[in-house]
């Protein structure tokens, strides 16, 4: 084992061993940059009437979605019908046989949006709803 000398005066130390080591590390490693912080201006949230509209353009555009997807499965007999879970408030797509009416798929599942209703309904009988 090679151990260096500490030389005081004019004379360049050689790097040997560890220290050698650590500097060509330190130059084949790219260093990070600092990350900028977020303007507090852009976490501002938008007037509710900027929001209302973006909802009602999201409406449409999904509406005319489900029109489009229609008209694409007329020919395998299916029918993709939207609706909205009477508890849970969540969308729901459900894809139908057209000539029998038979639920073939929903997305979510019917059977998962009651029982997530129900651990709701059973949650609040231990905790207060607000006013």
């Amino acid at each position: 084992m090679k151990i260096n000398q500490i030389n005081i005066g004019s004379q360049p130390t050689t790097n040997t061993g560890t220290e050698a080591v650590r500097k060509s590390i330190e130059t084949r490693i790219p260093v990070a940059k600092p990350v900028e912080r977020i303007k507090t201006e852009t976490l501002v949230k938008k007037s509710s009437k900027e929001d209302e509209d973006k909802k009602n353009v999201d409406d449409e555009i999904l509406q005319k979605s489900v029109e489009q997807a229609n008209k694409s499965l007329e020919v395998y007999n299916r029918v993709i019908e939207r609706s909205v879970h009477s508890k849970t408030h969540t969308i729901m797509y459900t894809v139908k046989d057209s000539k029998t009416g038979e639920v073939i798929q929903e997305f979510p599942p019917k059977k998962i949006q009651d029982m997530i209703a129900k651990m709701w309904e059973l949650a609040g009988l231990f905790v207060d709803e607000k006013a």
